[in-house]
């Protein structure tokens, strides 16, 4: 099993490790550089450095060793929970504005056992449907 990096976690904040964010998809086609994110549907997608939306699939994911010349718009998300899976690490939440947001909390984030259906939260991310830190208030 994979060792993961350390993490920072003070009471109600969960924080990744600085390797969190972008990573490199790894297939029959070379390797990728880019970021998982959920999609709209609740499953596992892949955005690659040109903005590039594609199905996750059977791809491996290793941490990238260089990063993407630009950075997309980040994530930020206020709202309560409508729906948790926590096999893929995805949630859905509803903004205040009543926006619904789907994503996925990387694997250095750890995972909060505590988030229920209805609970609000704060999420922030590198990229839209990829988040590295949850504030539970």
């Amino acid at each position: 099993m994979m060792r993961l990096p350390a993490l920072l976690a003070v009471t109600g904040v969960l924080v990744g490790g600085p390797t969190s964010a972008e990573q490199e998809r790894v297939d029959g086609m070379g390797r990728t550089r880019g970021w998982v994110v959920a999609t709209d549907g609740g499953d596992l997608g892949f955005v690659d450095c040109q903005g590039q939306r594609s199905v996750l699939g059977g791809a491996r994911v290793e941490p990238a060793a260089s990063r993407c010349p630009t950075s997309p718009t980040p994530l930020e998300v206020t709202g309560v929970v409508q729906s948790v899976d926590p096999v893929r690490r995805i949630v859905r939440a509803q903004e205040d504005t009543g926006r619904v947001r789907v994503f996925h909390i990387t694997a250095d984030v750890p995972w909060p056992e505590d988030l229920k259906l209805g609970q609000r939260i704060r999420a922030t991310g590198p990229i839209d449907g990829q988040v590295t830190g949850i504030t539970t208030p």
